[in-house]
Formats: C-alpha cells, sequence, structure tokens
C-alpha cells in the first residue's frame, strides 16, 4: 500500500462515497420509518354505572375497586377490568368509541395506540380483549385519522367496520358476535365470515365460525316442549290462602302437530289454586336492543272461574315475565287468556278468545311500552290461575332483537 499510495487514496474515496450514498438513502428512510410506524400509548376512560368494578391497570393481577363514587377513571392500554353480579361500567376509548360491560365481564385493554405523527397514514389501534360475558361495543366514526378496531376472544377475533353497533357475548364454550349495524370480519380457525347489519354468528371454540343469521334470538330453551319437562323448565303449584286441597296438574301432552304443556284441575269447589311451569332466564339484555317480543300459542277447553277472577290474577292461562330494571328494582308484565265471563269479572290485562281453538299470541314491543324499562330478564312463568281449567300452550318465544 506504501508502494502505492494512488491506490490507497481510490479506495479511502470509494469507502467514503460508499458510505455517503448509504447515509444518504438510510438517514432519509430511518426518518420516514419512525414518522410512520412511530406510535404513543393512549388512555381510555372507565365510568362506574354501579357496585364496584375491579381494575388491574397494571397488568400484574393486583385488582383496585371502583365505585361510581370515583368519577372517571383513566385506565391505561394492557389494564384488566372486572364487573361482578352487580357492577356495571362504561369504557370510553381515546377515539371516543365505547363499550359498555355487563354484569359478570371481563376485558382486557390488549392495544391502544395512535400514530405520534399527522403524518403517518396509519390507523389509530384499538384491540379489545373480552375474556368472558358481554360488552356492548358503540365504534364511533374516525375523524382525522383511519381505525383498526379488533375484539378478540378465546374463540375468535373480530375486526369491526367504521361505524356501527355491535354485542359481543363470550362463555368458556363459545363466542357469539351481533352487528346491529355496520359490518364485521369474523375470523377462528383459519376461515373467515363477514357480518352485516342485523346479523350475528357464535363461534365454538377450536370451529370455524359458521354463516350469519339474523340478529334476532329467543331467551327461551324448549319452548316448544319437545324435550323432559324438567330439563328446561320447572312445575310449580300453589293453592293459595282460601283453605283448598285439590291441586292442578301439569304435564305434557301430544295435542295435534304439536307437543303442548297442559294446565287441568277438576274438583275445585269454588276456591283458587295455581299450577304453572317457570324457566329461569337471568340474563341481562343487550344495552343496544330494540325489541323485546313474547309469542305463544294457547288452547282454552275449559274454565269455570269467569273472566279473570275477581282481580284479574285468575285466567285459565297467564304469561307472566318477570324482570328487573336498570337499577335492580323487581317488576313483572302478565297477559291472560279467558273464553266466556257470564258474571261479568274484571278482565284487565286479560284478553278474550274462541274456545277450543289454537290462538297465536304475539305481545307488543315490550322494550317500548313497560315502564320501567326490562334491563335484565329473570324468569317466564306460564301457569293457570282459578276454580277448575283446562288449557294448554305451546311454541313459546321470547325473541330481543
Amino acid at each position: 500500500m506504501r508502494r502505492n499510495p494512488e491506490l490507497v487514496a481510490w479506495i479511502v474515496l470509494g469507502l467514503s462515497f460508499a458510505a455517503f450514498c448509504f447515509l444518504a438513502v438510510s438517514i432519509p428512510w430511518g426518518i420516514r420509518h419512525y414518522i410512520v410506524t412511530a406510535t404513543d400509548l393512549q388512555e381510555a376512560t372507565l365510568e362506574v354505572i354501579n357496585g364496584t368494578v375491579l381494575v388491574d391497570k397494571q397488568g400484574m393481577g393486583t385488582f383496585e375497586g371502583y365505585t361510581r363514587e370515583s368519577g372517571p377513571v383513566p385506565v391505561p392500554e394492557g389494564s384488566h377490568i372486572k364487573t361482578d353480579a352487580n357492577s356495571r361500567a362504561l369504557i370510553t376509548f381515546f377515539e371516543k368509541s365505547t363499550a359498555s360491560l355487563a354484569t359478570e365481564t371481563e376485558v382486557r385493554l390488549t392495544r391502544m395506540r395512535k400514530p405520534k405523527f399527522g403524518l403517518s397514514p396509519r390507523p389509530n389501534v384499538l384491540i379489545l380483549e373480552v375474556k368472558g360475558g358481554t360488552v356492548s361495543l358503540g365504534a364511533a366514526m374516525p375523524d382525522e385519522a383511519p381505525r383498526h378496531f379488533e375484539v378478540r376472544s378465546p374463540q375468535m377475533v373480530a375486526l369491526l367496520g367504521k361505524e356501527g353497533s355491535y354485542e359481543v357475548e363470550v362463555t368458556n364454550e363459545a363466542s357469539q358476535i351481533l352487528t346491529y349495524s355496520s359490518e364485521a370480519v369474523v375470523t377462528a380457525a383459519g376461515e373467515t365470515v363477514t357480518l352485516g347489519p342485523r346479523e350475528r354468528t357464535m363461534v365454538a371454540i377450536g370451529l370455524p365460525p359458521p354463516p350469519p343469521v339474523p340478529a334476532a334470538r329467543d331467551l327461551i330453551a324448549d319452548g316448544d316442549f319437545t324435550e323432559p319437562l324438567e330439563k328446561n323448565w320447572e312445575i310449580y303449584k300453589s293453592q293459595g290462602g282460601d283453605g283448598g286441597n285439590v291441586d292442578g296438574e301439569a304435564s305434557v301432552v301430544i295435542s295435534g302437530d304439536r307437543m303442548a304443556v297442559r294446565f287441568f284441575r277438576s274438583g275445585a269447589g269454588g276456591n283458587n289454586a295455581e299450577v304453572g311451569v317457570i324457566q329461569k332466564i337471568d340474563k341481562d339484555l343487550p344495552t343496544l336492543a330494540q325489541s323485546l317480543v313474547l309469542h305463544a300459542e294457547v288452547r282454552l277447553t275449559y274454565q269455570s272461574l269467569s273472566g279473570g277472577g275477581y282481580q284479574s290474577t285468575e285466567y285459565p292461562i297467564i304469561l307472566r315475565l318477570n324482570y328487573e330494571d336498570e337499577y335492580g328494582s323487581e317488576a313483572h308484565w302478565y297477559h291472560g287468556f279467558y273464553y266466556q265471563n257470564r258474571d261479568n269479572n274484571p278482565t284487565m290485562n286479560g284478553e278474550l278468545v274462541p274456545r277450543n281453538v289454537w290462538v297465536p299470541y304475539r305481545s307488543e314491543n315490550l322494550l317500548e311500552t313497560l315502564q320501567p324499562r326490562p334491563f335484565h330478564i329473570t324468569s317466564l312463568q306460564i301457569y293457570a290461575s282459578g276454580w277448575d281449567y283446562d288449557s294448554r300452550v305451546s311454541r313459546v318465544r321470547l325473541i330481543v332483537e
């Protein structure tokens, strides 16, 4: 090299030029990459609706309780949030989307990021993991930046649309997502389906998502009475307080083209008794639900007590929905059926129907007519009350949408 300084000079010059070219490309590329990919951590705000909500802000299993009196609570990325049987909460995210947590619900705020620089084409990122329970989601319209809103559960991943309302319900066995507006793309087991407005799908663990079905769903199990009655319904009997001792009977019978529950009592001697079936439902209604309608078909063969009895509470068939409002106060709604009222008894909340004919019944939208508005459905009772009676009920549905 010492003998050829000219060669050394050319090598140094070449290396310097290569370094210059590398820096000339890599520095702007690095700056651009940083501008495009750099993100800032974001916080959400938790508001307790009722009860005590547990929050682990560090994701380390150390929970702290918050109540309504705590006011708005900042919750960072990675936080775990739990409600119990008596608590509910609302989460408002940094870009104005919301998540309403029902009772017995657990979520994790997996990722909440927005681009550090306005020049970045990257979206705001919001990933919510629902570990169990029910969450009603409101995806806000993106304003300045696009948004990636992803919901994860043990069974699926759902990518929400630009703006819309959704409900996610997660158990150990399956996850269900409903779209009330907009759309969602649901992926599980390597397969994907797209939900349109007012559609839903239920994904079982380890299986692909089935095709979408209408969002309306039935809260009643075995309303056709095709299974053993005691599997989904409980029979109960009551003599009231008038000293009688003849019980009514409830049983499943074949009635033409259907199975039905028959309520029968004979030999009453002018005293009241009640017999019925009750199904415990124990479900919060979706926050975004727009209708709740009870359907049934009834057939009255005999009633010895006219109309609805002396207080409009003794009909040969009564449908009774027991529920709670959002504050936990108990309430109920009922509707009775009768075919004769020779004694001109009161028939409040009763309906005159033909005798020995199957009569379809469809309630009004109970979310619009009931005050207070139902929040939690406790149970559905179907029963006969009065003196002697012979009546049947079939095809019971409680449809929420």
